[in-house]
């Protein structure tokens, strides 16, 4: 897999209308996505009516859907603040993962987000990767406590070895 042009190459894309203009990414932020299954999501993040998006939905098998090329801003923080930045749109990659957020992630999922996520670590100025409930404390919850952040956390300090 790797990245072009702000695209993961060899994956289904799914323009969202729930973006604009361009970014500078500083954060991934990690989220869940609430449904039931992939399809549903992917057709709420990309109705304009929902008024939210992100920049990858990974399903629990692992597919990925990319919605909006990583230099675009996409509404996936909502009102949000780190330190002393606030709006993170502004400055953030969005990910999705498929789960309602009762259920453990799958390995497949897990495998694919650290995949991507090391993608877009060697190619933007990540400096963080953060919940949404980092985020949005109090606000929102996702990804919630299934998720195994030592396995990401590495991936920032270069000691990951591919071992999940």
């Amino acid at each position: 897999m790797e990245i072009k042009e702000h695209r993961l190459v060899g994956v289904s894309y799914r323009n969202t209308p729930n973006k604009g203009g361009t970014i500078k990414p500083n954060f991934i932020i990690m989220h869940y996505d609430g449904a039931s299954n992939a399809t549903s999501a992917i057709d709420w993040l990309t109705d304009v009516k929902s008024k939210v998006s992100a920049h990858l939905h990974i399903s629990r098998d692992g597919i990925i859907t990319q919605l909006a090329p990583f230099n675009i801003k996409c509404w996936h923080a909502g009102i949000s603040f780190w330190g002393s930045r606030s709006d993170l749109n502004n400055c953030s990659i969005g990910i999705e993962l498929q789960n309602t957020g009762k259920e453990f992630y799958t390995e497949k999922q897990i495998n694919t987000a650290i995949e991507v996520c090391s993608l877009i670590i060697a190619l933007y100025p990540i400096e963080e990767i953060l919940g949404h409930s980092d985020i949005a404390p109090g606000r929102k919850e996702d990804p919630g406590i299934q998720f195994p952040w030592e396995k990401f956390k590495l991936l920032l300090k270069g000691g990951y070895n591919g071992i999940t």
